[in-house]
C-alpha cells in the first residue's frame, strides 16, 4: 500500500506516525502520573480522615463511638463522601456508617489483625458499585481496643481522571491532525527544489544536455546538492562535446588512407599488371595500413588514460633507462637526417606512475623533437628534482625538460598542439607520419598521474617541452 504513495506522503505519514506515537507516549506518562499522585493524595487525606475521627470517636464520657456528617443537608457545593467502621478486638463490626447499608465489614481479619499490632494499612474497597480508599487506626477505651477504619468514595477522583483521559485523547488526535497537516507542508517546501530538479533533469535527459540547474541561494543539503549536479553536467557536457569531436576528427583521420587505399586498390584492378606493380601497391596498402595500426593504438591509449584512470596504478618508475630507450629506438630515424639525442644531461630521477604509460610520453615528445627539428640538429634532454615543501605533506616533483633546435612553434599555438588531431603544419605532418594524438596522449596521461606537460620556451632557435611529474631524485 505504501507504494502506490508518493514519496512526500510516504514522508508526511511516516512523520505523522511518529509524532502520534510519541506524543500518545507522553500522555500515557502524564495520564498514568496524574493517577498515580492523586491516589497518593487521595490516601495522605484518607489518613488525616482516619486520624480526625479516631480523635473524636474516642470519648470517656460516652464511649466509642462513629460521627456522620450531615452532607446532604447542606446545598453549596460538592463534598466527599466519607464513611467508617469501627471493630473490636475481636475484629467483630461494631458499627458502621448509615450510608453504607448492609455492606458488611470493609475490612478482612487479617488486616483488622495488622491494625491491632500497630500498623496503619491503607485499602482500597468497593461498596456497592463504588470504589474507594480506607485507612484504619487502632484505638483503646477501657482496656479495650477497637480498630476504626475511615474511608473516602473515589468517585470523584474517577470523574476527574476520566476527563483527564479524554482531554489527552482529544488533544492527541488534534496533535495528530495538525501534524499531518504541517508535516505535509514542511514536506512539500522541502521537495520543491526537488521537483524543480527532477522537472530539469528531465529536460536534460531529453537531449537538453545544456541545461543547467537553478543557482542555488542557500548553502545547504539541497544547494550543496545542486552545485555538485550542476559540475557533474559541466563534466558531462564537456566529455560529450570531446567525444563528438573526437568522433568527428578520428573518422577523418581514418576516412583519408581507407579512401586513399580504396583509390589505389581501384587504380590497381582497372588493368592487368605485372608482379612488380601489384606487388608496389600492396607494400604501398601495407604502409598504409601501418599508419592506421598505429593511430588506432593511440586512440586506444588515450582513451584509456582518460576514461578508466583507476587502471593505471602507480608505481615507482625510473626515467633514465625509459629515455635510453626511447632515444634508441628514435636514433635510426635521427641519424637519416643527422639530429643526435643527447641524454646523459638527465641525473637519476624516479617518478610516480606506470611505466608503460610514461614510456609513450617520453617517446612521443621525443619523437616530435626528431620529427619537427632541422636536419643536422639536436636533442637535449635535461632534468631535475624539485621538493614543493610546506606545512602539509605534498610530494615532491621530478622536471623533464626536451630541448630541440627545431624552427620553433608560435606562442599562440602553444596550447593547441596538445589538442586531440591538431597540426601546427598539416602537410609536414603527413610527410612525417603525424597523426596529430601524439601530444594530446601525453598530457591525458600526465594529467592522469598529477602531473603537467607544457611548452615551457620557443624561439627560432628551438623548442623546450617541460615534463612535470610527481616523483624524486634517486
Amino acid at each position: 500500500m505504501l507504494r502506490s504513495l508518493s514519496f512526500r506522503q510516504r514522508l508526511t505519514l511516516r512523520w505523522t506516525l511518529s509524532f502520534g506515537l510519541v506524543l500518545g507516549a507522553a500522555h500515557a506518562v502524564v495520564y498514568v502520573g496524574a493517577r498515580i499522585y492523586a491516589y497518593r493524595d487521595l490516601d495522605a487525606q484518607v489518613r488525616t480522615l482516619a486520624a480526625t475521627e479516631l480523635a473524636s470517636a474516642v470519648d470517656e464520657y460516652t464511649g466509642v463511638h462513629l460521627h456522620d456528617f450531615p452532607a446532604d443537608s447542606l446545598s453549596a457545593g460538592e463534598y466527599a463522601t466519607k464513611f467508617a467502621q469501627l471493630f473490636d478486638d475481636q475484629g467483630r463490626l461494631l458499627m458502621q456508617s448509615p450510608g453504607l447499608g448492609a455492606s458488611g465489614p470493609l475490612l478482612t481479619r487479617e488486616q483488622i489483625a495488622a491494625t491491632l499490632r500497630g500498623e496503619a494499612p491503607v485499602v482500597a474497597v468497593h461498596v456497592t458499585g463504588r470504589s474507594g480508599r480506607m485507612a484504619a487506626l487502632r484505638a483503646q477505651q477501657n482496656d479495650r481496643q477497637y480498630v476504626l477504619a475511615a474511608g473516602l468514595f473515589a468517585d470523584m477522583l474517577e470523574k476527574y481522571l476520566s476527563r483527564l483521559a479524554w482531554l489527552l485523547a482529544v488533544v492527541w488526535a488534534a496533535g495528530l491532525a495538525i501534524t499531518g497537516v504541517v508535516g505535509y507542508t514542511l514536506a512539500s517546501r522541502v521537495l520543491d527544489p526537488i521537483s524543480r530538479i527532477t522537472a530539469r533533469a528531465t529536460g536534460i535527459a531529453r537531449g537538453d544536455v545544456r541545461g543547467r540547474l537553478d543557482t542555488p541561494v542557500a548553502d545547504d543539503e539541497i544547494g550543496r546538492m545542486t552545485r555538485l549536479l550542476n559540475e557533474m553536467l559541466d563534466r558531462l557536457y564537456a566529455v560529450i562535446d570531446a567525444n563528438r569531436q573526437f568522433a568527428s576528427d578520428a573518422s577523418h583521420e581514418l576516412r583519408s588512407p581507407l579512401t586513399a587505399m580504396a583509390g589505389e586498390v581501384d587504380v590497381a584492378l582497372k588493368r592487368e599488371r605485372s608482379a612488380a606493380e601489384y606487388r608496389e601497391t600492396l607494400a604501398w596498402v601495407r604502409e598504409g595500413l601501418r599508419d592506421m595500426t598505429e593511430l588506432t593504438a593511440n586512440l586506444m591509449v588515450l582513451v584509456r588514460a582518460q576514461e578508466r584512470p583507476a587502471e593505471a596504478g602507480l608505481h615507482e618508475v625510473p626515467l633514465q633507462p625509459l629515455l635510453e630507450g626511447a632515444a634508441e629506438r628514435l636514433r635510426p630515424l635521427a641519424a637519416a637526417r643527422g639530429i643526435t639525442i643527447d641524454t646523459t644531461q638527465c641525473p637519476v630521477l624516479v617518478a610516480y606512475g606506470d611505466e608503460r604509460l610514461l614510456s609513450r610520453v617520453v617517446e612521443n615528445v621525443l619523437a616530435n623533437a626528431v620529427q619537427y627539428n632541422r636536419d643536422g640538429g639536436s636533442v637535449h634532454v635535461t632534468g631535475s628534482g624539485e621538493d614543493r615543501g610546506g606545512d602539509e605533506w605534498v610530494p615532491s616533483q621530478v622536471v623533464l625538460r626536451i630541448a630541440d633546435t627545431g624552427p620553433g612553434i608560435p606562442e599562440e599555438e602553444w596550447e593547441r598542439i596538445f589538442e586531440r588531431f591538431y597540426r601546427l603544419d598539416s602537410s609536414r605532418s603527413r610527410r612525417t607520419g603525424g597523426s596529430g594524438l601524439g601530444l594530446a596522449i601525453c598530457r591525458a596521461v600526465v594529467t592522469v598521474f598529477g602531473g603537467s606537460i607544457r611548452i615551457a620556451q620557443s624561439s627560432d632557435a628551438g623548442t623546450t617541452v617541460e615534463i612535470r611529474l610527481p616523483g624524486r631524485p634517486a
